[in-house]
Formats: structure tokens, sequence, C-alpha cells
């Protein structure tokens, strides 16, 4: 018979050792994926929540972003004994919670789920609670629905049945430009439209070869040489204009580069600007003319005198009134200019019957 090995206590102690260190190995792991410190005092909090799809459990809790502690389990609340349920609190999620932030987890917090992107892992964060009381150790934190994924439910939704009336529109489009409706749909369906435009595409290439052989203005702007050659011309003169000017060449090129022409403007402006200033002060005769009252008010008396003559003549007073004004007057006047003009008329036929000299002695 073989013999039986004895185990020593010197093996059991160093088999003792590796699984002693094989678990705290183990443990140190855990902790560690988990993100749970396990030297700080820790305290149990419950909320609750419409749904917990992708939260796992040892999933991070934390307060307004930083991380507190984790999801400790997650379970389906009971029903009451009547079969009723809470709506809003169908999953019970027991939280583990650093004694650290116990303080500022109050009565006003609120709990809900957030998703890390868009798709990423979910995990329960916590509102700071601000003037509420302090929820003791097993208590309940309020929960909510995440604001984000909800909005972005609603308005997946609500872009689901935009596309869906979209999708109505163009199928409708669609079928009416089928059936040759509309200016499109003719476009489509009609051949004689096709035939105007295939007739209207042979022209336009026709057109495009006259213009390439050189026919019409068009084609001699396109193939000619001669307007390159007039435009060359003529930018070679601007540019000898150019070059003269800047060689201070001319009249332009002195009003330009020469410093007397700047001189005399300078004096011109200045000259100017003292005659404006005596103007303005009343000097001379035309500063006179600008600033004195008594100009004005001598053209004001002659302008009232002639008004009133003229309004004498309009009345038909005195003299003058009359003669523009009276009609006997212009009777007169026309009666003795026909006497003078036979008057006149007899002299010049016998003078000497008004040139009778007569001679008396006394």
């Amino acid at each position: 018979m073989p013999q039986r090995k004895q185990v020593t206590w010197a093996d059991l102690r160093v088999g003792l050792l590796v699984l002693a260190g094989l678990f705290l190995v183990a443990v140190t792991i855990f902790y560690v994926t988990s993100g749970v410190d396990v030297f700080k005092p820790k305290y149990k909090l419950v909320t609750y929540l419409s749904e917990v799809s992708g939260l796992t459990i040892g999933a991070p809790v934390r307060l307004d972003g930083v991380e507190i502690g984790n999801v400790e389990s997650v379970r389906m609340t009971p029903r009451a004994p009547d079969g009723s349920l809470v709506p809003g609190k169908s999953v019970e999620v027991q939280m583990r919670i650093n004694r650290a932030y116990e303080k500022e987890i109050r009565t006003d917090s609120a709990a809900s789920l957030v998703t890390e992107g868009l798709l990423g892992n979910r995990y329960v964060n916590i509102t700071r609670g601000a003037t509420g009381t302090q929820i003791p150790p097993g208590g309940e934190v309020n929960g909510q629905e995440e604001a984000a994924m909800k909005q972005i439910v609603e308005r997946g939704a609500d872009l689901v049945q935009n596309l869906n009336a979209v999708s109505v529109r163009v199928r409708a489009i669609v079928d009416a430009i089928d059936r040759g409706q509309g200016n499109l749909g003719k476009m489509i369906r009609d051949e004689q439209f096709y035939n105007r435009l295939n007739g209207t595409v042979a022209r336009a290439e026709q057109i495009v070869a006259g213009v390439q052989a050189g026919q019409g203005s068009i084609g001699k702007l396109v193939v000619s040489d001669d307007l390159y050659n007039r435009l060359h011309s003529a930018s070679t003169r601007v540019d000898t204009v150019l070059a003269d000017v800047q060689g201070q060449k001319g009249t332009l090129g002195k009003i330009i580069y020469d410093p007397s022409v700047y001189e005399q403007a300078k004096q011109f402006v200045e000259r100017s600007n003292k005659m404006a200033a005596d103007v303005e002060a009343g000097k001379g005769t035309l500063g006179k003319l600008v600033t004195d009252d008594a100009l004005y008010t001598n053209v004001h008396n002659a302008a009232s005198n002639v008004e009133q003559a003229t309004a004498k003549l309009n009345s038909n007073t005195g003299t003058a009134g009359r003669m523009f004004n009276d009609p006997a007057f212009y009777d007169n006047v026309t009666g003795l200019a026909g006497d003078m003009r036979l008057l006149v008329g007899e002299f010049r036929k016998d003078p000497k019957k008004f040139l009778r000299v007569k001679f008396s002695i006394f």
C-alpha cells in the first residue's frame, strides 16, 4: 500500500496565506473597479425611479457630478396590498453614500439617471440640497426622470411625426408629377416641351459654333486679336501717361509733384480764409453789404416806395395813375397822334402853306 504523505503545519500555513492573499487581491480589484473607498464610513439611501435601463449594480452615485458612492442594489418596487403602484416609483435603487457628504443631501435634493454622452453608461446623479433638512440614513431621496433623455425622446417623437408628414407631402408631390400635373409634371411628361428644349439646345450649339468661328460681334471679340491689341495699346499709353506724371512732366505731373503748386494753393486758401474773416467782421464794401443793417433798411425802404408807387399807378390816382389806367387819356393821345400824322402829311405836300413870312413896316 502506498504511504500517505502527511501535511505539516508549515504547508497548511503557506496555503492559508496564499488564499488570504488571493482574497485580498480580489477584494481590492473589486473596490478599485467599482470606485468604492473601503476605508471611508458609509450610509445607505434609497430612491425610486420610473425606469433604470442600463443602470448596473456598482454604478457611480454622484453629487452634482462629484462621485460620492455607488449603487448597491436595484429591484422592482413591491405593489401595495390593493395591487396599486405609485406612478414614477416602479424601481427601487439602494445607494451606499460616503458620510462625508451626509449634510449635502437634503429633502430638496433630487436623484435622477444620467447618461454619459449619448450612448454611454448610466449613473445616479443627486442634486445638492440648499434649504431642506438633512436626510437621515435609510431615508428616501426624491427621484425624477432624466430631463435630457426625456427631451431627446420627445424631440424624437416630434421628428418622427414631422418626417411622416413630410413623407406624405413628398409622396403626393411625386404622384402629381407622375400624373403630369403642375409645371414639373408637364416638363417631365410633355413631349412637346422636350422637343422645344431639344430645339433650343440645338440653336445654342449653332450659336456657340458661330462664336468659335468668329462670326458676329461676340465671335470677333472672342476670336479676333484686334480687340486685344487695342486694349494692349491703350494700356501701354496709360502706362506712358502715368510714367510722365511720375516724372513730373506736363501740367498734371507738376500739379501732383511740384511743391510750389501746393504752396500757391495753401496761400490761396489762407487768403480766402482771411477774406471770409474780414467779410464776417464787416470790413470793406462786401463786409458792410453782408453785415451792415443799414443796407438792408435802405433796400427795404426802396422796395416799400416802389410798392407804394405801383399801388398808386394801379389805383388810378394822380397823373401817372391816370396815364396808365384812364381810357380817355389813351383816346386823347391816340387822337393827337392821328392829328399829328395828318399835319405832317399836309406839311410834306405843301410846305409853303405853313412857311409864309409877312413883313410889315409901321
